[in-house]
């Protein structure tokens, strides 16, 4: 038999006995690299779509955000804080009811009304255009009671409403993992 051949045979006993000779042969890695390109490519084109999903547009005006400074220089300010349980108003963190209460009770909703009413009235009347109001709220609350607040602040006169945030430093990420859910 030949030393070329892919198994060779001894004779052992009156029995044959294949041996598998190993043919190492150079190993092109080119297929490989060329799917690993077109994965890459797929990935990456998949990751500039959502960059699109969330970038400016030039037609679009964008709401304003107020730093705390900016905010402690204002005196015409009105603070609302929305817990899970609990509303609270004005600097005087006076405490209104739950936020079930805004959308369920209507003297709920008109001591809100009052409040603000009151608190608008009060500011100086050349302040009024700069006069805003502040929505603090817990992340899990519902927007149908922030829509309270807003809709009532909106009907006694404040032009300016802002939402207290958090800056969120790695927020592209939070923002792509949120919708894949």
């Amino acid at each position: 038999m030949s030393s070329n051949s892919q198994f060779s045979r001894k004779q052992k006993g009156g029995r044959q006995v294949r041996r598998k000779v190993e043919d190492v042969k150079n190993l092109s890695i080119t297929s490989l690299l060329d799917v690993l390109t077109i994965i890459l490519v797929f990935l990456i084109k998949n990751v500039s779509m959502e960059a699109v999903k969330i970038s400016e547009l030039p037609d679009m005006r964008y709401p304003t955000t107020i730093s705390t400074d900016k905010l402690l220089e204002n005196a015409t300010v009105t603070p609302i804080k929305l817990y899970l349980n609990e509303v609270i108003l004005g600097v005087e963190n006076l405490t209104l009811g739950t936020p079930q209460q805004l959308v369920e009770d209507g003297e709920t909703r008109a001591a809100l009304q009052n409040f603000l009413t009151l608190d608008f009235a009060a500011i100086p009347e050349e302040k009024k255009s700069d006069a805003c109001l502040i929505v603090q709220a817990d992340a899990n609350l519902p927007c149908g009671y922030i829509t309270q607040i807003v809709s009532a602040g909106t009907s006694v006169g404040y032009e300016n409403i802002y939402f207290a945030t958090l800056e969120d430093v790695d927020w592209l990420r939070t923002y792509s993992s949120a919708s894949v859910r």
